[in-house]
């Protein structure tokens, strides 16, 4: 081929491609546009940064998410967990119509993201809104309630937050024992100093000790010293003998010498020995639960002082059969679906002092067919089985029901 043939082949090529992209330069990217797409599609690290960044730019972001917004739920989900964490921040009304919407609506997936939103700066009208929140079947929403509680102008519900001092979840007990501290009861604090106490793990999982961090920093926020506190050291340390000593002096003078007295929920349980199979829902619709079988046939349902369940003679050996031949099964196999904000877990420890192999299940939001795989899906029949429909306990409350709603919202 000739130079100038070849050259007229170039020029065409270029031509061609100068046609298909419209015969002209390609409008940049707005800021509006270039955050929105990054909070939606950018890395876990980038998602909630470019969510800022669009709160930061004001009225034209906020137009342009309420354009994003529709008029439903299901398209609000679309915007993703991180956009909806932060309309509450633009103090737009029709945004806190949109959210408010969502939180109706007990299959949004951002439940507690759209809580914490509303959270960011309420409105004095939603005073009644948020207290019903108080109430709500999630615990995170209950939490972002207490925290927007805690930022309205006009005073809180003190009966109301007192009740959830006894709240099963240790982080709605902790946002509310803070509130009711900010509003004058120095008594509440006893809840945090309660928390200091937490030794329990599920599992390989150290709850306590994350609780103890928890505590002291807020115990720091609220007192300004923690007297040498360290939630790392073990909790026979002498060193935190004597912080503990000197925040329960301290706790009792603001409560005129008497401590008051912590519910059983509250109170730091002691470390389950024997626990051999293991089942940890995280559901970002239906709730989270955390279920333990023990050798000696006992059930253990939540973390902390979880309550005990005492379960017929045998069955916890059944289940061991079935476990080990439902990983078995499974090979070499331990995860399923990808992440996400619905996880399943079931863990599996034939040896209780050994350490547990666990099995995942996870996923986003969209519902995902047969993920759950048969062998897996036979085990959790088998685990629900043994759970009561009922109990003097919230924690036992309606249970086996429960848990077979946030099965069926991660695995189907």
């Amino acid at each position: 081929m000739g130079r100038r043939v070849l050259r007229g082949v170039l020029v065409a090529l270029l031509l061609g491609l100068l046609g298909a992209s419209g015969g002209g330069t390609q409008e940049p990217e707005s800021e509006v546009e270039r955050y929105l797409r990054l909070a939606r599609e950018g890395s876990a690290v980038v998602r909630p940064q470019a969510a800022q960044r669009l709160v930061a730019l004001g009225a034209p972001a906020a137009e342009r998410l309420l354009l994003e917004c529709g008029g439903s739920p299901d398209e609000l989900a679309r915007l993703g967990r991180h956009l909806v964490e932060v309309l509450g921040e633009f103090s737009d009304v029709r945004l806190r119509e949109r959210l408010w919407q969502a939180l109706a609506d007990p299959d949004f997936p951002w439940r507690p993201s759209a809580a914490l939103a509303l959270a960011a700066a309420p409105f004095p009208a939603e005073r009644a809104a948020i207290g019903v929140l108080f109430g709500d079947p999630l615990a995170a929403v209950r939490a972002a309630a207490v925290a927007a509680a805690g930022s309205l102008e006009v005073a809180p519900d003190e009966p109301a937050l007192n009740a959830l001092l006894a709240d099963p979840d240790a982080r709605v007990r902790r946002a509310a024992a803070m509130l009711l501290y900010r509003e004058g009861d120095g008594c509440a604090l006893a809840w945090l100093l309660e928390e200091l106490n937490r030794d329990d793990r599920f599992f390989e999982q150290p709850d306590g000790k994350l609780a103890r961090y928890a505590a002291a920093r807020l115990l720091g926020e609220a007192l300004g010293d923690t007297f040498g506190y360290e939630a790392e050291y073990p909790l026979d340390d002498e060193r935190n003998a004597s912080a503990a000593e000197a925040l329960e002096a301290r706790f009792r003078a603001a409560c005129g010498g008497e401590l008051p007295a912590v519910g059983e929920i509250a109170r730091a349980g002691a470390r389950i020995e024997g626990a051999v199979i293991g089942l940890e829902l995280r559901s970002c619709r239906r709730g989270e639960y955390f279920l333990r079988w023990s050798v000696a046939d006992e059930l253990f349902v939540g973390t902390g002082n979880a309550v005990m369940v005492q379960l017929p003679a045998g069955t916890v050996a059944g289940l061991l059969t079935a476990s080990e031949a439902c990983f078995a099964e499974l090979g070499g196999r331990r995860l399923f679906g990808e992440p996400g904000c619905d996880i399943e877990r079931f863990r599996f420890r034939p040896d209780p002092a050994g350490r547990s192999r666990a099995v995942v299940i996870s996923k986003g939001q969209a519902a995902v067919e047969g993920l759950r795989p048969a062998a897996l899906a036979r085990l959790a029949r088998l685990l629900v089985a043994t759970l009561p429909t009922d109990g003097l306990d919230p924690r036992l409350s309606n249970l086996r029901a429960r848990v077979e709603a946030a099965l069926a919202a991660i695995g189907g």
